[in-house]
């Protein structure tokens, strides 16, 4: 399946995006990465070339070749690749901004394009952002132009400029093709290529991109155009803050179908496991020699107690209607409980005699309501199986006790409790 990965997060355009373009800069191709997440390209920090192995080229350089060398390096040191390239900001840290053209010569896409270093210095020469050392060994980003605070101020007003643009071909599309494609609607910051990786671990081509205006202004008439299409294509425009919302309502969503579904599945096993031990209880009464049953129509059941509430003020409460109580069904802290009567049909008399229903215990308001049908079956067969139980515990423990008393030891070779005692035998 896709791991869609949709927000543009803070340090980076896109989270899932792989491939991307500034300006004038060189197609940065996919299998250039060496990481799913890096934009741009990535670098080398241990090349097998060095300086000193750079090509000799004896031609004069092209003004192509000089643009797209000034283009590339201006890209890595300009406000987009600058709040990201944790490489490149430490290199900037050692000295005073300057990095040497060794290093410079690790970043995999400008050594694609050119390994000369005064090839390169000279297309900086025309830089009116990057600065050149006396002695022509290193470059920086000119003091003139300081890097913006990288705040959320500035994560907001990047989001503000770029849009999300959808529909275009899944396969052979190209960085290189799409920088031709948005050459009329200049000038932009960067173009992000929407990748997510398959079963295979490879990459594969969303459709979309995002790209970032150097302006809002830009950005906006790009958006005002009324139709833009890549061939036959009409292209989906969204606002990358609408498309980001959109996401995040649907994950929402997802979310929430997913919690609803796993409580639904945890509230039918609950169900189940309370039918099979119903069923269960219901096996041993059968069991049970016939004999008197629990009375139907006798059990009330009350809610909208206070959490202080006792047995005992409950029973206080119902006694003023002379209620025959058999058992309160209760604990203290409960809001709900149930009182079962003591005889059959006990519990339509006492209702009446009640206001409406209600009856007032700790000076609460409590409402009551007779247990009928399923729910009175389903109540009848569980208290007989607390019975149950409780006679069952009462019974172990009763034979745990039987023929020593309290605190004696048990004598050596003394009979079992299953035993029948000597002196007993001997009555018999």
């Amino acid at each position: 399946m896709e791991k869609d990965q949709e927000k543009i997060s803070n340090d980076r355009l896109n989270g899932d995006a792989v491939v991307e373009v500034t300006k004038d800069a060189p197609a940065v191709d996919a299998k250039d990465e060496t990481n799913s997440e890096e934009i741009s390209d990535s670098t080398e920090k241990n090349p097998k070339e060095s300086a000193e192995s750079s090509e000799k080229n004896t031609e004069e350089p092209s003004a192509e070749l000089l643009e797209k060398i000034k283009a590339q390096v201006e890209y890595y040191f300009g406000n987009v690749n600058m709040q990201r390239d944790k490489f490149l900001i430490e290199q900037t840290k050692l000295d005073e901004g300057w990095v040497p053209m060794t290093v410079m010569l690790n970043f995999k896409m400008l050594a694609s394009i050119s390994k000369n270093i005064d090839i390169i210095l000279k297309a900086l020469e025309t830089s009116d952002l990057m600065e050149i050392s006396k002695d022509r060994k290193k470059i920086r980003r000119s003091p003139k132009y300081p890097l913006p605070e990288y705040n959320e101020g500035y994560r907001k007003a990047q989001e503000a400029r770029t849009v999300y643009v959808k529909g275009f071909p899944l396969t052979g599309i190209t960085i290189e093709k799409l920088k031709v494609f948005f050459e009329p609607y200049k000038p932009f910051e960067t173009i992000v290529m929407r990748k997510y990786q398959d079963k295979d671990k490879s990459y594969k081509f969303k459709g979309s991109i995002f790209i970032q205006f150097e302006t809002l202004d830009s950005a906006k008439a790009f958006m005002a155009i009324e139709s833009v299409k890549y061939e036959d294509t009409e292209l989906i425009r969204k606002w990358a803050a609408d498309y980001n919302a959109e996401k995040a309502q649907e994950k929402e969503e997802r979310r929430k179908k997913r919690d609803k579904s796993k409580k639904s599945t945890t509230e039918q096993k609950e169900k189940e496991m309370e039918e099979e031990k119903i069923q269960q209880v219901s096996l041993e009464i059968d069991k049970l020699p016939k004999g008197p049953k629990l009375p139907k129509g006798s059990v009330i059941y009350f809610s909208g107690v206070s959490k202080t509430c006792t047995r005992e003020d409950i029973k206080e409460s119902l006694d003023k209607y002379d209620a025959q109580i058999a058992f309160i069904d209760f604990q203290r802290g409960d809001m709900e409980g149930w009182v079962r009567l003591q005889g059959e049909n006990a519990a339509k008399p006492l209702l009446e005699k009640l206001n409406e229903g209600k009856v007032m215990i700790q000076e609460v308001e409590v409402i009551c309501k007779i247990l009928e049908g399923e729910e009175e079956d389903k109540y009848l067969i569980k208290a007989m199986g607390d019975m149950i139980a409780s006679k069952n515990k009462f019974i172990k423990a009763k034979r745990g006790r039987k023929g020593r008393a309290r605190g004696a030891k048990k004598r050596t070779n003394s009979p079992s409790h299953d035993a029948i005692p000597s002196k007993k035998r001997i009555v018999e």
